[in-house]
């Protein structure tokens, strides 16, 4: 096996574990206070910005699109609850992530699951580009090995791979999210990096 560092192997991957871009919708005081006052539409300009980040977090997590879409709206009503309590000290988008990832590990601590096994559903796609006829194969098998690699890995390593690696979370970030300190944080996302670089190492040039 080639001596490959976790961080190397995954930045091999490319576009498949590339970070999504932060939505339009900021977290500007003017904005937060709309929210805390009980404003729909502010509340309704919320969702649509981050409905699709929050819902992509819980398919990769449970790698279901049923169960994904229930957490999903689970979030937006627990985060609509909480709102006069929201003061601002995290993005709002961590905030959220925060709400989502504690429901996923929630459902997965309670549910008989079988890794590598989620029926008709398999995890999201990792991004939107699209391949030439000629990489579509490749591509395909590379997905699908990743899908399952993610798929496998422990759900408190998951869960870091998944903020990190595909959300583009910061440290400090996932270590509040998961309410974990830095270090066991770079320790999890370290050996989860492992695994998936053992996992899929055929695919590495």
């Amino acid at each position: 096996m080639r001596a490959w560092s976790g961080v190397a192997a995954c930045d091999r991957l490319g576009p498949w574990l590339a970070p999504v871009a932060e939505p339009a919708a900021g977290d500007a005081a003017e904005f937060i206070a709309r929210l805390r006052a009980g404003d729909r539409g502010a509340f309704e300009e919320l969702v649509r910005a981050q409905r699709h980040r929050v819902y992509g977090l819980a398919l990769r997590m449970l790698g279901n699109a049923a169960e994904a879409q229930d957490v999903a709206q689970e979030v937006f009503i627990r985060a609509h609850r909480g709102l006069a309590e929201f003061r601002g000290e995290a993005r709002l988008s961590t905030w959220l992530y925060t709400i989502a990832s504690r429901l996923c590990l929630n459902r997965l601590a309670g549910t008989e699951r079988r890794l590598g096994h989620h029926g008709e559903e398999t995890l999201g796609r990792l991004a939107d580009v699209r391949p030439g006829p000629d990489e579509t194969l490749e591509r395909g098998e590379l997905e699908e090995a990743l899908h399952r690699a993610i798929a496998e890995l422990p759900e408190e390593r998951r869960v870091v791979v998944v903020l990190r690696d595909v959300e583009g979370l910061a440290y400090e970030e996932i270590a509040d999210v998961l309410a974990l300190p830095v270090g066991t944080v770079r320790s999890r996302l370290h050996r989860a990096r492992l695994d998936l670089k053992e996992k899929l190492e055929r695919f590495l040039p």
